[in-house]
């Protein structure tokens, strides 16, 4: 995650698909399934049947152990949009471990177990262990399928994610702009595709000052994912938390606070209330409140944070502490140093776990 401010700041977008490969066709069936009802923003219908269909194949191992790849491959997705990041490392790690040991790899599905398995490197802040495994899948990519594969920029996109956040800004543009072009030839330009790659370069901008660059993409990918992906999607909340955190950037306090409230609303319906990825959204809006000097608003607000972060495991010790020194600053503008000075200390001591 981008740091402006204190906040947690930008939303990251890394894509992830939902293959449907290498299994019977009623498994095929069941992952059409779960992705229709992801579709639908409706994750605990869609973690039911691929939770389903994965217990089925493990009790049969129809096909061999092999053919529960994808499957796993396809919770380890679901899981990272509920950023359930510790639980998705686990079923890619055993996906790709299936695949090693299959007599004859398939390779292609098992850059797909790998650049999954980065992704949730990535979010869990394991950003060196990251960059080795979305190179391998990167790697595999573009010696086994043919220039321009929609693959390949998947991949492309995941490992500048990687760049981004550790400030190699112009790798992860390079990379952004390569996934951005195959997407818009193959999917087209308004596509959901290509207006998530457009909006993690547009995050790239922001983080480097560039707000005039950033801004009209920021809007434009609001609008592309509301008709791509429906109003009430993940797609919709990540970009109104990136243009409301622009709007914070440029103390357009009033345009921004709708935006971060319809991104905790939707986060709470689709992931549910004490997911990860609530807890963001109640920090980013509670940094809004105590730059306005709104501090009985944004207490609460950080409180909860907190407390789901404490419940879940999978979260960055950098993304906890900022949250922490977050509050802390809220207790030091509200003279209680000592809470503050306990709040920067245990911050200090998650930057120090490993």
């Amino acid at each position: 995650m981008i740091k402006s401010a204190g906040s947690l700041a930008l939303v990251s977008l890394a894509m992830v698909s939902l293959a449907l490969s290498g299994c019977s066709s009623s498994a095929t069936d069941m992952r059409t399934q779960a992705e229709t009802q992801i579709k639908a923003n409706n994750f605990a219908e869609a973690e039911k049947t691929l939770k389903q269909l994965l217990e089925s194949q493990e009790r049969s191992k129809s096909g061999g152990d092999i053919s529960i790849a994808p499957t796993l491959n396809a919770l380890g997705n679901l899981y990272i949009k509920q950023g359930k990041y510790s639980e998705a490392d686990d079923l890619f790690k055993r996906a790709t471990k299936l695949q090693h040991q299959a007599m004859a790899p398939q390779l292609v599905a098992l850059a797909e177990s790998l650049n999954g398995q980065g992704v949730s490197l990535t979010q869990q802040g394991k950003f060196e262990a990251a960059e080795q495994t979305l190179q391998q899948a990167l790697s595999i990519r573009e010696d086994n399928l043919t220039a321009g594969a929609l693959p390949i920029a998947e991949s492309e996109n995941s490992l500048a994610q990687v760049y981004f956040q550790t400030g190699h800004y112009p790798q992860a543009e390079a990379l952004y702009k390569a996934a951005q072009s195959i997407y818009e030839k193959t999917s087209g330009v308004e596509s959901a595709d290509a207006a998530n790659v457009r909006n993690n370069l547009a995050s790239l901008y922001y983080a480097q000052g560039k707000l005039q660059q950033a801004e009209p993409i920021f809007k434009w990918s609001v609008s592309i994912f509301e008709r791509a992906s429906g109003k009430d999607s993940l797609e919709v909340a990540n970009a109104c938390n990136n243009l409301a955190e622009l709007y914070r950037a440029q103390k357009k306090y009033a345009e921004a606070e709708p935006l971060y409230s319809r991104a905790l609303a939707i986060y709470e319906k689709a992931s549910g209330k004490d997911s990860p990825a609530v807890a963001t959204a109640c920090n980013n809006l509670a940094i809004l409140y105590r730059t306005q000097g709104r501090f009985a608003d944004a207490e609460p607000l950080y409180k909860r944070a907190i407390a789901i972060y404490d419940a879940n495991s999978g979260i960055s010790n950098q993304q906890f502490a900022s949250v922490l020194e977050n509050y802390a600053e809220l207790m030091q503008s509200t003279a209680r140093p000592t809470e503050a000075q306990a709040l920067r200390a245990r911050a200090s001591a998650k930057v120090a776990q490993r």
